[in-house]
């Protein structure tokens, strides 16, 4: 298996880092406001301190990536990009849907990712040319190949109306099935897990998509911007099942083959 040694830490440690996590949920610990407006906890910090100095000392050639602040500059031309808690606003509400995520990118190419669900001891993982699995069971996106049946979740209605066309939206909530929203990267379990065929997103950072990136593609799944790429660094997304590819690519004006 590629990446094996890389994949079976990254899963170690996520575990680790959540079961820190979870000495302060539910605590009522108190939240920070960072520049962006966006909630920071003790929590957030003491998991990126862990998740960083565990990385510096099994990989000290990679670079990091952290949301909290972590840049360690790349020696060997590898990047791990990490989230010590995605779903921030979760964890503060004492709501289940938030996970660690840990990502191993390449020069452009995200390779390995996880996300892990301490409240939920859910685990999702991903790695190049492996497929993707939850707690050790394949996964695969939706084999649904229309609109009308189609589950959408939303990642922030009020981001993605400012990232997205606004009348694409309405226009994509009108036509699918329903729309369910659970929480970002619950969403994305889903999402692999086939139980749903859209997950729209209308603001995220790096640590947000860079597992996400190799979910989509393993789980046989697409990852696009607005644009038609896949990068991880536009701040914006979309994934969707292969079978309704032309129908939302034409509501949301995503080229396709770009």
């Amino acid at each position: 298996m590629a990446y094996e040694r890389e994949l079976q830490y990254a899963l170690e440690t996520a575990r680790q880092a959540g079961e820190l996590a979870l000495r302060f949920f539910d605590r009522g610990i108190a939240p920070e406001e960072k520049e962006d407006a966006s909630p920071v906890t003790e929590a957030d910090r003491e998991c990126e301190t862990f998740l960083s100095g565990s990385l510096r000392q099994a990989f000290p050639d990679d670079g990091i990536l952290g949301e909290e602040g972590a840049r360690v500059p790349s020696r060997s031309g590898r990047r791990w990009i990490i989230d010590p808690i995605d779903g921030t606003k979760d964890f503060i509400r004492g709501n289940p849907f938030w996970s660690v995520q840990l990502a191993l990118q390449i020069r452009d190419r995200v390779v390995l990712g996880v996300i892990y669900c301490p409240c939920l001891n859910e685990m999702l993982h991903a790695a190049a040319g492996s497929g993707c699995y939850l707690n050790n069971a394949r996964v695969a996106a939706s084999k649904v190949n229309a609109l009308a049946k189609s589950i959408l979740m939303v990642s922030g209605f009020n981001a993605a109306w400012d990232s997205w066309p606004a009348e694409a939206i309405q226009r994509l909530t009108r036509s699918c099935w329903t729309v369910r929203c659970y929480g970002g990267s619950y969403d994305v379990i889903m999402f692999a897990r086939g139980k749903a065929e859209i997950w729209l997103s209308g603001r995220g950072m790096e640590w947000d998509y860079a597992p996400v990136q190799i979910i989509a593609a393993e789980s046989g799944a697409h990852f696009r911007t607005k644009n038609g790429n896949d990068r991880i660094d536009e701040e914006h997304c979309v994934l969707y099942a292969p079978g309704i590819e032309n129908e939302i690519c034409g509501i949301l004006g995503i080229p396709i083959g770009a």
